[in-house]
């Protein structure tokens, strides 16, 4: 069956839903770089007709403010299958995209907002972004499991560069899986398969709590853990959604572990 044709940038934004799973109208637009907000309602608008992607968006009173959020409909698969760097084997999954919760959407949304966070610091500060998502790592053996929802390399001008782990917990998470999350990254540490595999540092990790109860739990248990395992080597630094929502990704929003007090 031959599809319909589609533009170059139409093909952009089924590459980015790809890896970043939920976008709005604004998320796309930044990507794009594109001033004509109405340019994009175009081809967004094409993009569902032609049933490539789907749209979710409320006339609720209330919800009606918010924009519009997009995802991949399964027309999507034939058209990614012909470019470069798609998993083949991830595009099963769009065929159950419509069915995701409002709390994954929501967090896919939140770490497409931290790219943007992201994004403006290296601009403000002169640095490199290199940004990866859980989609653009998926065929690497060497990372945590299950993986972090973020990889990103911050390449600064004097040519130092930072790399950083970042998970975003969601409000509800049991604690024993907090705490199988922790064990992870020192279990993995101790490995030592990311310095060999890679020839870097083992990056910083990055939390972030929905509240600060959580937080408060994760900053005690990791306290315990490094000492119990006589490890402190691994640097880990908290925050909250609220902070980042508020303030960005600056250096002032994250707190280190052996520093938050008790």
């Amino acid at each position: 069956m031959k599809l319909p044709s589609l533009t170059s940038k139409q093909i952009e934004i089924l590459i980015l839903l790809y890896r970043f799973r939920f976008l709005n109208r604004y998320h796309i637009q930044n990507f794009l770089n594109h001033k004509d907000y109405s340019r994009i309602n175009s081809w967004l608008k094409d993009l569902v007709e032609k049933r490539f992607i789907g749209r979710i968006y409320s006339r609720k009173f209330g919800e009606n403010t918010k924009p519009a959020v997009y995802f991949l409909n399964t027309k999507a698969i034939q058209v990614l299958k012909e470019q470069k760097d798609i998993s083949k084997s991830l595009l099963n999954r769009i065929y159950r995209e419509k069915l995701r919760s409002k709390s994954f959407i929501k967090h896919n949304l939140f770490l497409a907002d931290i790219y943007f966070h992201l994004n403006s610091l290296a601009s403000e500060n002169k640095s490199k972004l290199h940004f990866f998502t859980k989609t653009d790592l998926a065929e690497h053996n060497y990372l945590p499991e299950p993986m972090p929802d973020l990889y990103f390399a911050v390449e600064e001008d004097k040519g130092l560069t930072r790399r950083y782990f970042l998970e975003a917990f969601q409000k509800g998470t049991p604690r024993y899986a907090l705490r199988h999350r922790i064990f992870r990254y020192f279990n993995h540490y101790e490995s030592n398969v990311w310095e060999k595999t890679t020839k870097h540092p083992f990056p910083t990790i990055l939390l972030v709590c929905p509240n600060k109860q959580m937080l408060g739990f994760l900053n005690k248990f990791i306290k315990e853990t490094a000492e119990e395992q006589f490890d402190d080597s691994i640097q880990f630094f908290l925050t909250t959604t609220k902070k980042i929502n508020k303030s960005g990704m600056k250096k002032e929003v994250w707190q280190k572990v052996e520093e938050i007090e008790d």
